[in-house]
């Protein structure tokens, strides 16, 4: 999903992974734990804690996201955590969302340069560390929590070889992963060591599954019902505007015009998840956001520079309410966890600071308007 010199939207997709998302196939992907770009420096629980609950918050999605400005930029990763209980997003969202930006040139301590396009990993099988995942040199990687994969400050003291980001995912792990048991018994096979830990992971992070992403563009238009001269198959639209060339403005409908042009854009590609539309290089003109409601937009004055280099944040991508219904949560409470979208705002210039191995950015939430909701509710 690397920038490019036209705005061409790249739809996201979620898919369930062919193999493992080691971080040495640079994922992108939802849920699970982070596949770190860094692998010697990680996120703690206590920076991606939750301000309303105080509990460490999951990973909701990272992307790969290599840009070719500056140099620093060749591999960069953007990291969105979620707290999973919908009820601090009630009372604060902006307090139970966070996003992260890691980044690091082609020539770096961890991965072998590539001498291919931006981003592009063309490492022989031979040439990689046997015993590293394909980590340039030896070096002490940080250690993780057996749980969430945050930094695993704290570890057992009886066996001091699992570690924990906190004493929430210990406890976790001593009952559901079974770890009282296995620690004190060497005769646990290895096979159901493992499956107790994904079943404690189970338990508290979102299912991974691997973005697969796509220009809009570029997508099969047949396999989604649409005449060669873009409208819909009589019968296919459950749209309130049908898409074609008609102006959003003319319609009769009494209702949220924002909502109509975001249903009427998403509609042929009902599964996306993601949307992605970086700033083009050396444009005046910033990506827009597909914004789901008139109600809830952010104000410039609301988006804030980047800290470090005083540079304005733009619009990178939005994360779609579609990827609710992939994250195993039950819906049907009243406290559960539910967006409109989630719109990422990353520094314009990938701004490099000095022993700052993750930079957070800004997100910002829209939820649909009653109108909105009523209406898709009707049809």
């Amino acid at each position: 999903m690397a920038a490019s010199s036209t705005k061409v939207v790249e739809l996201g997709f979620a898919e369930p992974p062919e193999a493992p998302l080691t971080p040495n196939l640079f994922p992108s992907k939802i849920g699970g734990r982070p596949a770190w770009l860094n692998p010697e420096h990680v996120l703690s629980a206590e920076q991606v804690s939750c301000g309303v609950c105080d509990k460490c918050m999951i990973l909701l999605i990272q992307l790969y996201t290599p840009e070719d400005q500056p140099p620093e930029a060749f591999h960069r990763t953007i990291y969105v955590f979620c707290c999973k209980n919908g009820a601090c997003h009630k009372t604060s969202w902006k307090k139970s969302l966070k996003v992260f930006r890691s980044q690091m040139p082609n020539e770096n301590s961890y991965w072998p340069p590539s001498t291919g396009s931006i981003g592009e990993n063309d490492l022989a099988d031979d040439q990689s560390d046997e015993s590293s995942n394909g980590f340039l040199a030896n070096f002490i990687t940080a250690k993780l929590c057996i749980v969430c994969g945050l930094l695993g400050s704290k570890r057992c003291g009886k066996c001091s070889q699992t570690h924990y980001c906190s004493k929430e995912h210990q406890t976790v792990h001593w009952t559901i992963g079974k770890h009282k048991v296995h620690c004190i018994n060497s005769t646990e096979s290895p096979s159901s060591v493992e499956e107790h830990d994904n079943l404690c992971r189970k338990s508290i992070l979102f299912p991974e599954l691997e973005v697969i992403s796509e220009p809009e563009k570029n997508l099969n238009k047949h396999e989604i019902g649409v005449d060669d001269d873009n409208s819909l198959q009589e019968g296919n639209s459950r749209a309130l505007v049908p898409v074609g060339d008609e102006i959003y403005e003319n319609t009769q409908v009494n209702v949220d015009k924002a909502f109509l042009k975001f249903q009427k854009k998403v509609e042929p590609y009902p599964d996306q998840v993601l949307r992605y539309v970086r700033l083009e290089y050396e444009s005046e003109k910033n990506a827009d956001p597909l914004w789901v409601s008139d109600i809830g937009k952010p104000t410039p004055e609301d988006i804030p520079p980047c800290v470090y280099c005083h540079q304005e944040r733009t619009f990178e991508f939005q994360i779609l309410s579609t990827l609710l219904n992939y994250l195993d949560i039950d819906n049907t409470k009243k406290d559960s966890l539910d967006w409109g979208s989630i719109f990422v705002y990353s520094c314009r210039n990938n701004c490099h600071v000095n022993n700052m191995y993750y930079i957070e950015e800004f997100l910002w939430r829209q939820d649909f308007s009653e109108e909105g909701v009523n209406l898709d509710r009707n049809m």
